[in-house]
């Protein structure tokens, strides 16, 4: 792995240096450029369209970048007392979560964007953040989700967008803060949050936290986590800055499988089954069921200003992620279409009054541990120049990506004894042993990225910009029993490109019109370890499933530019995509094309100085305009809402005095959606009413109260083809902040 990284990192500088010198002949105007952000020193601007994106491949701030972006700001974490990535991206509509499934590993966090998988698409400032599990945000300045297909901002892929999380990193000015938050559940947290400046450019940072916690009216589902992240930048404030930091992070969980859908009738649409009555609190699993991850991240980063619109960049990361997972998938079955077969279904036997068996799905019947170890190195360059009276800003880059994957599988002894839909405890308290391993699952996988982007000034109002990502992708996976030969052994190599083109009008600085064209791939086998279902049906023939984006967006700022207004409209296509029947947890690749079409609308920033919002809107217009399934053409994509919308925001009382008070509200709706392909079961419309109440007691101390679902409505929040997850009922939490 060494060699590699260094190879790119001679390879990178070399060439960057050696085009500098070219620029600096022809330049007679550099633009002046922007060392990438190491530290955060201040609060950033409430209308996140001057916000910097965070990637480096992406090197304009948020209004100047032609894709739509959804920024979650630290503001808004630390109003809403939000402690995981999935509870920030609440505020990001056409995002959805999966459940996955137990045989393969994919628990952990699960987003779909604009109904498309991102389970490989979550990043840390650029860098890719590997494994599957649920991220807290302790460590996390602000989330920010780029819509429609990214291959070269963000690899293969991609297909709705990418996840980036910027970390919170050292800066200049000295700052201690924590924060204690209890409350029903019974939940109990602590932050830390240490910034110490010990010398003129160098200054070191530590965030800690520890969290124990139940949910509201969810039945065993027990969270016990914690985590340290010391950090520390030289050369802050200079051209040439060096940061590296840390994270250790252990998350011990009861795992939720959900609970199972049920048909009411010959023919029907399945729901879940709260909505029939069945208690929303009931989980389906034995103690055996958890969730164990332990995670240990690297980054080092390098930045360097050579004047002239000339910088370069150097990211590289290791990361181990080991996760111990057990789950117990329950079923109720599909729908049914004769009358004799619904009598004797699982919802035939419910809807005539009995207490119907469930089973247990093929896919959850192997505990596993499963290990993942990987190293990226990201160089990006940037160059801004002009040639005559034409005005450039080109980045270039080199992207390898080394990941391993381990998976051993233990099979219970004696076997998991069934269990009912009314009455689940009586297994919720069954401990089993478990046998030998008796499967394994090895995957090898290198990642070789080119790109290349160049944006072009015609006008000094007016830009076009073209560029690729070249992508060389190579996976070795062995299946089978250990110390027998494999059962399944691919070796699977691709290589393809990834352009992306438009146009940029900006009449004034604080108004940005544009058209974009993005894709990306996926190639075959992405998923083979964590979703060992898809080599089931693997063909080396298969193509790489493609994904493009065409966008008309506008992005404008007002008042000042303390608000911002974005307004998009977008059209996604998705060829060669894969389908998974619940049932038989069998993955097959078709030739389907998937296109969701739609409109996305926000608004960010301040209304005045004291009022403060962040609201979006979007429609998705989803259909399957081909399958080699008759039943699943002109439907619904699943997983996809054709509404969601989020608003949150706060008002600020009597600033500056003793009575100032802070009260928020937020809003947050997802209409229903379909759970399958062909569109035979469904999730309800989602809606949940937040408040905020928070008062400064002096310069130091702050108390703040929040309320989650206040309604107490039956919502859910993780999908599946067979079953869905519930979210927590009404749900009220203190904290008391210091800060120093």
């Amino acid at each position: 792995m060494a060699p590699n990284t260094a190879l790119v990192a001679s390879l990178s500088l070399g060439a960057a240096m050696a085009g500098g010198a070219a620029f600096a002949q022809v330049a007679t105007s550099p633009a002046p450029v922007a060392v990438p952000e190491v530290a955060v020193t201040g609060t950033r601007p409430a209308n996140q369209l001057q916000a910097p994106t965070g990637n480096p491949r992406l090197p304009a701030s948020i209004q100047d970048t032609p894709q739509t972006i959804n920024v979650v700001s630290q503001e808004v974490l630390r109003e809403q007392t939000v402690t995981s990535l999935e509870q920030a991206l609440r505020n990001v509509p056409g995002i959805t979560s999966t459940i996955g499934e137990g045989n393969g590993g994919v628990t952990g966090d699960q987003f779909r964007i604009r109904g498309f998988s991102a389970q490989n698409d979550v990043l840390v400032d650029g860098l890719r953040d590997f494994g599957s599990y649920q991220r807290d945000t302790f460590n996390i300045e602000d989330v920010q989700v780029l819509k429609g297909a990214s291959g070269f901002a963000v690899g293969t892929s991609s297909i709705g967008g990418g996840i980036n999380a910027i970390t919170k990193l050292p800066g200049l000015e000295n700052r201690y803060s924590a924060t204690a938050t209890g409350g029903m559940g019974p939940f109990a947290r602590f932050t830390a949050d240490i910034n110490q400046r010990i010398g003129e450019t160098i200054a070191m940072r530590l965030n800690v936290m520890g969290q124990s916690s139940s949910l509201v009216d969810r039945d065993n589902m027990d969270t016990r986590r914690w985590g340290v992240a010391p950090s520390i930048a030289f050369g802050l404030g200079t051209p040439t800055t060096f940061s590296v930091d840390y994270m250790h992070y252990e998350d011990r969980r009861t795992i939720d499988s959900g609970t199972p859908i049920l048909y009411r009738g010959l023919n029907a649409i399945g729901r879940p089954a709260p909505e029939y009555g069945v208690s929303r609190s009931n989980w389906y699993g034995i103690r055996n069921d958890r969730d164990e991850t332990m995670v240990d991240r690297l980054t080092a980063r390098f930045a360097h200003s050579f004047g002239n619109g000339l910088s370069i960049t150097n990211d590289t990361r290791l990361t181990r992620v080991d996760r111990d997972t057990a789950l117990s998938a329950v079923s109720c079955g599909t729908n049914n279409t004769s009358l004799s077969a619904y009598d004797n279904s699982c919802s035939g036997q419910f809807f005539h009054g009995l207490n119907p068996t469930l089973a247990y799905g093929g896919g959850s019947n192997a505990p596993y541990n499963q290990v993942n170890e990987a190293i990226q190195n990201l160089t990006t360059g940037t160059a801004r120049f002009t040639t005559g009276p034409v005005r450039h800003e080109l980045t270039a880059g080199i992207d390898i990506v080394r990941e391993t994957v381990d998976r051993t599988a233990f099979p219970y002894s004696p076997t998991r004894p069934a269990v009912t839909l009314l009455n689940p405890y009586t297994n919720n308290d069954l401990i089993l042993g478990t046998g030998a391993a008796n499967n394994q699952r090895d995957t090898e996988s290198t990642n070789l990225g080119l790109f290349l982007n160049e944006r072009l000034w015609l006008l000094p109002t007016l830009s076009v910009y073209g560029g690729f990502r070249w992508t060389n992708y190579d996976l070795n996976y062995r299946a089978g029993a250990p110390g027998a030969a494999p059962s399944q052994d691919f070796s699977i190599s691709n290589s393809f490109w990834d352009p992306r083109a438009g146009i940029i009008w900006e009449p004034t600085p604080n108004q940005t019109y544009y058209y974009s064209y993005s894709t990306s791939t996926t190639p075959p086998g992405t998923f083979f370890t964590t979703f060992p279902a898809a080599a089931v049906n693997f063909d080396n023939n298969l193509q790489p499933e493609r994904n493009t984006n065409h966008e008309i967006g506008a992005k404008v700022s007002l008042l000042d530019s303390r608000l911002g207004l974005t307004a998009a409209l977008f059209h996604a296509e998705k060829g060669n995509a894969t389908y998974l029947d619940a049932d038989t947890n069998e993955v097959s690749a078709t030739g389907d094309r998937q296109r969701v079409r739609g409109v996305e609308l926000g608004v960010t920033g301040r209304i005045t100085p004291a009022w403060n919002i962040n609201a979006a809107y979007t429609y998705l217009d989803s259909e399957t305009t081909r399958s080699e399934n008759a039943a699943n053409r002109g439907r619904r994509v699943q997983y996809v809402p054709e509404h969601s919308a989020s608003l949150w925001t706060t008002y600020d009382v009597a600033q500056n005095t003793p009575y100032n008070v802070t009260v928020g509200a937020g809003v947050f709706y997802r209409s229903k959606v379909f759970l399958d392909a062909a569109n035979t079961a469904e999730a309800p419309a989602s809606f949940s009413l937040d408040a905020m109440v928070q008062h400064k007691i002096n310069q130091n101390l702050t108390v703040r109260v929040n309320g989650y679902n206040l309604t107490d409505r039956t919502n859910y929040e993780g999908f599946f083809g067979n079953r869905v997850t519930v979210a927590a009922g009404r749900t009220v939490l203190v904290s008391l902040a210091a800060d120093f």
